[in-house]
């Protein structure tokens, strides 16, 4: 024992030349799985923001349109690429500028308020202004009223969500601030996006007369209406399939800005579905939401391959993370964080070279010990 006990410590420096071989072996292995996921994910093509912004505004959804732009110069930002003569972010902040001219055009807002009032609809700020303002004067639920009355009448089918949105006061059990999120509900059911577990929600309130479950869902949708626009809150509620699921929404878009909103954007379905599964497996909110921030960076491409089983284990965090967090406080998990991506790109030949330090030390300590 004693005489073993001196051989290592004669081989000393050769142990401690094969732990340290060995760990940086395993601190590259253990990693293998999510970094390919992350090279895969930075060799798709960066998304075409200009061209979203400038269809958006042709279309004349000028809200979502600024939103988009928005979250193109702040990924520039988050990213340290603030530079004025980037060819591709000066046209993102030109066609925001034309976005921003022509929603703000009294012409087109007059236009916007009168169909709003009459049709109720609801895809723009002045349309929505417009519907709010005819529903507080009674005048748009009593155009639903007749609209689905009308309906019974004829066919003998109505909307029970349109009815129950217009009969029952909604509106005055939610804040006063966004006492206008009832008819994005009501807009979202007149164009066909709102899920079956949305509307049934809507149903037990009118049955019951309790509403503050039907409030909070408001609340939610309001999130999503003031980071993007009235119409892409409209369209979230075709995705989401429960209050719960909304509300995991509208926490991500109000954490993550216009990059969150952004992500709804490109990829709804996706993304609210990742949303739902990162809260059913217990992963860390914050790390689950600002990977599909940074992933929608890459448009619909990105959010789909996040959200693929693949792309899933961007979000498992190395071993060396968990090391970091119980030895050093602070700055220390970030330090791990930015060495492993500086690795990533040089691990394809790191790890045979850190292998081969590995079977090298092996032999030496062989060597030292047979002696």
């Amino acid at each position: 024992m004693l005489r073993a006990a001196l051989k290592l410590w004669h081989a000393k420096w050769n142990l401690a030349r094969l732990l340290a071989a060995g760990f940086v072996v395993w601190v590259l292995a253990a990693d293998t799985g999510p970094r390919l996921a992350r090279l895969a994910m930075r060799q798709l093509p960066d998304f075409d923001y200009a061209s979203e912004v400038r269809a958006l505004r042709l279309e004349g959804r000028f809200g979502e349109a600024i939103m988009v732009a928005d979250a193109a110069l702040a990924n520039a930002t988050s990213d340290g690429d603030t530079s004025a003569d980037s060819d591709a972010l000066a046209q993102v902040r030109a066609e925001r500028d034309l976005a921003q001219q022509e929603e703000q055009s009294w012409v087109r807002r007059a236009k916007d308020v009168g169909l709003g009032a009459i049709l109720g609809k609801a895809d723009s700020l002045e349309g929505l202004v417009g519907a709010v303002t005819a529903d507080f004067f009674v005048v748009g639920d009593v155009r639903d009223l007749i609209i689905q009355g009308t309906r019974q009448a004829v066919d003998g089918e109505s909307d029970p969500v349109i009815l129950t949105l217009s009969a029952a006061g909604v509106a005055t059990t939610v804040a006063p601030e966004i006492d206008w999120v009832p008819s994005i509900l009501k807009a979202a059911r007149r164009a066909g996006h709102m899920t079956e577990g949305i509307a049934q929600v809507i149903l037990k309130a009118g049955r019951t007369g309790k509403y503050e479950k039907l409030g909070v869902m408001c609340e939610d949708v309001a999130k999503v209406a003031k980071r993007s626009s009235p119409g892409a809150a409209m369209r979230l509620l075709g995705v989401v399939e429960s209050p719960e699921e909304l509300a995991r929404v509208g926490r991500f878009v109000e954490r993550e800005g216009s990059r969150g909103a952004f992500a709804m954007h490109a990829a709804a379905e996706e993304s609210a579905a990742f949303l739902r599964e990162a809260g059913k497996s217990g992963q860390d909110l914050a790390r689950a939401d600002a990977a599909l921030a940074k992933a929608a960076e890459k448009g619909p491409a990105g959010v789909r391959l996040l959200a693929s089983r693949a792309g899933r284990l961007m979000l498992r965090p190395h071993p060396l993370l968990g090391l970091a967090k119980a030895v050093w406080k602070g700055n220390g998990a970030k330090l791990v964080t930015r060495l492993v991506d500086r690795v990533d790109p040089n691990a394809w030949w790191a790890l045979p070279a850190a292998a081969a330090w590995l079977v090298i030390e092996l032999g030496l300590m062989y060597r030292k010990l047979a002696r």
